[in-house]
């Protein structure tokens, strides 16, 4: 309804206000670009920014979106990777078209009783001689430093770093297998097989460079030293175990990567704009949420009793078994603006706010539970793990559950319209 709150229907359907939209996107390509030391904007941008405070065109305009993306990403902690060129044109052709021994699937399976012993076996019997080194990394809040480890059983050997707060796990990842290679090829040693649980890493690491959208800086490092390896004769495979599937120095080195985010050496303090992406969504949502706390205060009211906080996504998102216009009856419902006797009185559309059984008031509780009207009322309707007495604005909040089901088929039955 042309009534309805624009900001409790923003938050209804995951849509954010336009400017912050516009700020998600300029963060976006202000942390894609800014890899890239020559880009041509970059320098334009500096020079608006160092002369923002003499320049007063500037003291009664907002900043540009782009230019408020420039001076975030000049505030964080730790120095953004950058290079002169494109990351794929700084590594030789040679190492970005080598295609390094992976393999997928090592004949272990997540959840089997007997991981331990299958992986034992395996070992003995295709893998006679060789080394086995284990990687992993770990994250464990928010803000915290992620840990990247290296566990080497047959010589007790532990690696640990420690990476930025905004290193994503992939990276950590990355950084784990890269600092296992690194020692391979600093010590010579000929057939080894790193082992690490990220499914994503080395499908990037076997992954054709140039038709790949993403350029990962420190896969491409880790494509140049294994190129190294294989010039230098060494025999090194890369292979995938599942997480948390009970091979012991899988899971010590799983716990060796809690310890680094803590502990570990802090030599990958570097923080690579591909990480960085993802903190613009985060920035957004903490931006909406404000937003959204202070203006719910005097607009949005009823809504924002159903909805005090923003959801990752729609709840209609998950029940698309449900006819358009049962969906819209229900998102007008929890915004509290309905076609009922009631609100259309007040909106002075309607004379009297008596429902047209002639019966009581027209409630939206009673043109659900009460009204003669209804060919079965929701009380009878309702599962029974649903404890009574209950109204309307209680099952709102179960929208989010399978229960949505149970209503969006109450509304068609009854062809409720409001």
């Amino acid at each position: 309804m042309k009534s309805s709150p624009s900001n409790a229907l923003q938050v209804e359907c995951g849509e954010p206000p336009l400017y912050l939209r516009r700020q998600y996107l300029a963060d976006r390509f202000i942390y894609r670009i800014f890899q890239i030391s020559s880009h041509p904007l970059l320098s334009k941008l500096r020079s608006l920014n160092s002369g923002l405070k003499n320049n007063n065109y500037w003291t009664h305009k907002d900043v540009p979106c782009i230019l408020k993306s420039y001076q975030k990403i000049l505030t964080f902690k730790f120095p953004i990777f950058q290079s002169m060129f494109n990351p794929l044109f700084v590594h030789p052709f040679e190492a970005l078209c080598y295609h390094p021994p992976v393999i997928l699937d090592f004949g272990v399976t997540k959840n089997s009783p007997v991981a331990q012993e299958k992986f034992i076996s395996i070992l003995r019997e295709k893998w006679e001689g060789w080394l086995t080194l284990f990687t992993d990394a770990s994250k464990l809040s928010e803000n915290s430093y992620v840990g990247s480890a290296v566990w080497i059983p047959k010589y007790k050997i532990i690696l640990n770093f420690k990476n930025s707060n905004v290193t994503s796990i992939f990276t950590g990842e990355a950084v784990a297998i890269l600092e296992a290679i690194l020692f391979i090829e600093a010590h010579k040693i000929n057939k080894c097989i790193v082992f690490t649980d990220s499914y994503s890493s080395l499908q990037s690491i076997s992954s054709n460079p140039f038709r790949s959208k993403s350029k990962f800086p420190i896969i491409f490092e880790i494509k140049g030293a294994l190129y190294r390896c294989f010039c230098q004769g060494l025999n090194l495979k890369l292979a995938w175990l599942p997480s948390h599937s009970g091979i012991r120095d899988n899971e010590f080195v799983d716990s060796l990567a809690k310890q680094a985010s803590t502990s570990g050496t802090l030599m990958h303090h570097i923080t690579y704009t591909h990480d960085l992406i993802s903190l613009a969504k985060i920035h957004q949502m903490a931006d909406w949420n404000s937003l959204w706390k202070k203006t719910q205060k005097s607009i949005g009211k009823y809504y924002a009793e159903l909805q005090p906080d923003i959801p990752s996504k729609p709840w209609f998102f998950k029940f698309r078994n449900g006819s358009k216009h049962s969906t819209s009856v229900i998102c007008r419902i929890r915004l509290g603006h309905t076609c009922t006797p009631v609100f259309l009185a007040k909106l002075r559309i309607k004379d009297s706010s008596i429902c047209e059984c002639g019966l009581d008031e027209g409630t939206i509780d009673h043109k659900f539970f009460n009204c003669p009207n209804l060919s079965v009322s929701l009380y009878d309707y309702l599962p029974n793990n649903i404890p009574r007495p209950v109204n309307l604005k209680s099952l709102l909040n179960l929208v989010f559950t399978p229960f949505v089901q149970t209503l969006l088929d109450f509304i068609f039955i009854n062809n409720i319209k409001l």
